[in-house]
């Protein structure tokens, strides 16, 4: 970047869902698979996912490169593939701190109770 010069980087805006996966796989760090971060998703925020919508999310997130995905070893069981596990990626790190950024600007200024009511 030549001196002087701004360069305004680009935000990435992710949807709340989208939010909602790299969070959980934020938290759960080694031990996010599918069934993991679906229950981690369903204890932070009373959601349900079916499992169709969670893999069609980490699929789009993987497609976007804010995942990483990571093969684990096969089950013990006859036939036993491995879970997958999923990693953040620099770019989903990216997203979570620009999520993070945006929520602070569009709350700027308002508390919670103002929204009250009452």
């Amino acid at each position: 970047m030549e001196r002087g010069k701004i360069r305004e980087m680009k935000m990435k805006e992710i949807s709340r869902a989208e939010e909602m996966v790299l969070l959980s796989i934020w938290r759960l760090g080694d031990e996010a698979y599918g069934v993991s971060v679906r229950r981690q998703i369903r204890k932070d925020t009373r959601k349900d996912y079916t499992y169709g919508t969670l893999y069609g999310l980490l699929r789009q997130m993987d497609h976007k490169g804010y995942i990483q995905k990571i093969k684990g070893n096969p089950l013990p069981k006859k036939g036993g593939r491995g879970k997958t596990y999923f990693k953040l990626t620099p770019s989903g790190i990216r997203a979570l701190k620009d999520a993070i950024a945006l929520h602070r600007r569009m709350w700027k200024d308002l508390d919670e109770f103002s929204l009250d009511e009452s």
